[in-house]
């Protein structure tokens, strides 16, 4: 371990002189500036306090002595050549405190730089930092990035940060999930000891980002169960045993791209490029520009973070508030929240989607009531356009329905003999959907879905064989017509008859 007496055989302790005390009592752990003298009463035991020439003005040196001697400091430096008197000696013998002045002229930045290099290039104190870094991570366990950072920086003395991108001849390594580069640990100066807890860091938040993006993957996975299940009651136990908060009140918002999903031919390859692009903008807006967009402020308090998935034919946001405000909310929705959103409002998400916003729900049925809601709303706007379902009119009816489990039960059973179809059932529902919605015209029905007018009259007529329908009787054409909106907007991607699992 170094000592000052140590320190004074190195080229910037050269410029040093013993004024007083001994300079061998303690050992230097660590170097310090001092501008004010306030800062000298918070340095760490084993420091060598360097002192400024504005700290200096303020500076009772008999006193500094006394204070650095109850703070175990090892010594204090002084700027420029300085006197002694029988005084300071006396008090730095008695707090065995070394009492040392620099050179005239010299630069005080120079010093400190050199003597903290001095210091940390000691093998013994570099052992003794990296260990008590590295124990001091392994006692962390469960502690978010920002803790981890902090602590880490404070045990090494130097300000460690996590960041997307390595600077070019940064310092800096390398964070990994599974394997993969997933960001860096950087930091700044020349400090081997930081070089290698920075290893241990990287190495904790990988863990801690993939413990968290498992967490964040099972609440995606139960969400997506509860939305799916015939079994509400079941799938929100679930749900709420995968930290999914239930019992709260919900506002969803369903991302997705109207263009890619009018072309039933590349939905799939859409769909998946489309989520793959917003997913990662999604989580990053969901925490910040979403909550603004629909008045969650800090008077509602959320209780975890926004779940983000890929569902269906697009993305979709669920916010959900603290199962507290349920107490005191007011009947329909809780404080802070204000559904009435006027279509076009940015979402902050620059993709050229379509967003539907649902209304305020509470509870395992309000949920999936919500996001029934927001995805029916976005089937109703443009690219670039924001839909809540409170403004839809008429065309909440439909959604209203494909949130009814009696209604999407029907809705299945009726069309259930397409499935016979083989290679023509994956398209009978779109195809039988096209056809009612354009009044019976196979012509317009042809120009939606890209085909020849006499295609579109050949599956009608299988479509009608195997439902044993009428489609000149009224009843019979709203019926199907009702059931093709209910299933194709509650579970199957644009263009199929494929449930999204």
């Amino acid at each position: 371990m170094r000592r000052v007496s140590d320190l004074l055989r190195t080229p910037a302790g050269r410029r040093l002189t013993l004024v007083a005390g001994p300079w061998d009592a303690r050992e230097v752990d660590s170097v310090v500036l001092v501008d004010e003298m306030r800062e000298l009463a918070e340095a760490a035991p084993g420091a060598l306090a360097i002192l400024s020439r504005h700290a200096m003005r303020s500076c009772d040196v008999p006193g500094a002595l006394r204070l650095a001697g109850g703070r175990g400091l090892a010594g204090i430096v002084l700027p420029g050549p300085s006197g002694t008197s029988p005084e300071m000696v006396e008090v730095a013998r008695r707090e065995r405190v070394a009492l040392l002045a620099g050179a005239s002229g010299h630069s005080l930045s120079d010093t400190v730089l050199g003597l903290s290099a001095a210091v940390r290039a000691d093998p013994g104190l570099l052992l003794r930092r990296t260990r008590e870094a590295i124990d001091g991570l392994g006692a962390m366990e469960g502690a978010g990035e920002d803790d981890i950072l902090r602590a880490a920086s404070a045990s090494v003395g130097v300000a460690y940060r996590a960041s997307g991108l390595a600077a070019p001849g940064a310092n800096a390594t390398v964070i990994r999930i599974g394997g993969r580069p997933d960001g860096y640990v950087c930091w700044d100066g020349e400090d081997p000891a930081a070089a290698i807890v920075a290893q241990v860091v990287a190495t904790t938040l990988g863990r801690v980002r993939a413990a968290a993006r498992e967490a964040e993957a099972a609440r995606e996975r139960a969400l997506l169960a509860l939305l799916g299940a015939r079994d509400g009651g079941a799938a929100a136990r679930r749900a709420r045993h995968a930290g999914v908060p239930v019992e709260g009140w919900h506002v969803a918002v369903f991302l997705r791209d109207p263009v890619a999903s009018s072309v039933a031919s590349s939905v799939a390859s859409s769909v998946a490029g489309v989520a793959d692009a917003v997913l990662r903008e999604a989580r990053a807006a969901a925490g910040a520009a979403l909550p603004g967009l629909l008045g969650l402020g800090e008077a509602a308090d959320l209780a975890a973070p926004p779940l983000v998935t890929r569902w269906q034919d697009g993305v979709l946001v669920v916010l959900t508030t603290d199962e507290r405000t349920t107490a005191r909310a007011p009947a329909g929705r809780p404080a802070g929240i204000d559904t009435g959103i006027d279509t076009g409002i940015e979402t902050g998400i620059d993709t050229g989607l379509g967003a539907g916003v649902g209304t305020c729900q509470a509870g395992p049925d309000g949920l999936r009531r919500t996001v029934s809601q927001a995805r029916a709303a976005a089937a109703r706007a443009e690219a670039g356009q924001t839909v809540a379902f409170d403004r839809l009119g008429v065309h909440a009816l439909l959604a209203e329905l494909g949130g009814s489990e009696s209604a999407l039960m029907a809705a299945r059973d009726l069309l259930a003999p397409l499935e016979r179809l083989g290679a023509l059932s994956a398209h009978a529902v779109p195809t039988l959907k096209a056809y009612l919605d354009c009044w019976g015209s196979r012509t317009r029905a042809a120009e939606l879905l890209s085909l020849h007018p006499n295609a579109v009259a050949h599956r009608i007529r299988r479509i009608a064989e195997t439902l044993d329908a009428d489609l000149s009787d009224p009843q019979t054409r709203f019926a199907l017509q009702l059931a093709c909106h209910v299933v194709l907007d509650h579970d199957c991607l644009p263009g199929t008859t494929t449930p999204i699992t």
